[in-house]
């Protein structure tokens, strides 16, 4: 089975005391993030932050990512920060193709599959995001769409394993809004996301590759989404924001866990 993540996605959130006293606040709400074996917790901070929050989490179940990153090493690309400098903040992860990156930024499917390429070839973890806004789904081409995202990824790497990436569903629709897809919408698109990742990656590594739900997800949520296995997990925004929120997403995510334990 998938691995399962919890993903808090700070986006512009956060001052650098904030930051840290969130992950000293989270380990105590959550003690068994300090022992091996747990589903496993990413958090991505602000670039300014990464470091410290990557050394609040030392030796613990948390893993820090950043929010987007550079295609290239270095070079004259003022305002950019590459895939070996997110490395050296002690973070090992990465998101790229994020809605806003692509909807309010102005990222293409061809700057996303490029940042993709880059972190994996620099040992980042990355978390590639894809998802359908309200008029392609309106006009349902959600599958259309979602599928030519995951294409122009999946084929701009031949270095991909289920090691180093996760999917994250997100239907632009309802980020922020309060909106949420029904479990039936998720699983139905996670079965496309699925299937592409089989078709392109071969079985072994298209079943192994973890796929997340993000999208308002708010405690009392996550699990229903969980509940049949297709969905491992969620990349949360507004409600990673407060550690007590954050830790009773944790808490449903666990149990889903366990239930998928004892159910093997």
């Amino acid at each position: 089975m998938p691995e399962m993540i919890l993903a808090a996605n700070w986006k512009m959130h956060h001052t650098l005391d904030k930051a840290r006293g969130f992950v000293r606040e989270l380990l105590q709400q959550l003690a068994e993030l300090r022992k091996p074996g747990e589903p496993s917790v990413v958090i991505f901070p602000a670039f300014p932050h990464l470091a410290a929050v990557a050394e609040e989490a030392e030796g613990t179940r948390i893993q820090i990512g950043a929010q987007d990153c550079y295609i290239r090493e270095e070079g004259a690309f003022t305002g950019e920060v590459s895939p070996t400098q997110i490395a050296d903040t002690g973070a090992s992860c990465v998101l790229v193709g994020h809605s806003e990156r692509r909807h309010i930024l102005g990222d293409s499917d061809e700057l996303v599959a490029q940042k993709l390429t880059a972190a994996i070839a620099h040992g980042l973890r990355a978390f590639l995001c894809v998802g359908e806004t309200e008029d392609e789904r309106a006009s349902e081409s959600s599958r259309s769409v979602v599928e030519a995202q995951l294409e122009s990824a999946l084929t701009a790497s031949d270095e991909i394993t289920a090691g180093n990436l996760v999917i994250a569903y997100e239907p632009v629709w309802a980020i922020g809004t309060g909106r949420h897809a029904t479990v039936a919408d998720a699983e139905e698109m996670t079965a496309v996301i699925r299937a592409k990742l089989i078709q392109r990656l071969g079985a072994q590594s298209g079943q192994e590759i973890p796929i997340l739900y993000g999208g308002s997800v708010k405690p009392g949520l996550l699990a229903g989404y969980l509940a049949s296995g297709l969905i491992q997990g969620a990349l949360v925004g507004g409600a990673s924001l407060k550690a007590s929120s954050f830790a009773s997403l944790y808490g449903e995510m666990k149990t889903a866990a366990q239930g998928a334990g004892s159910g093997q």
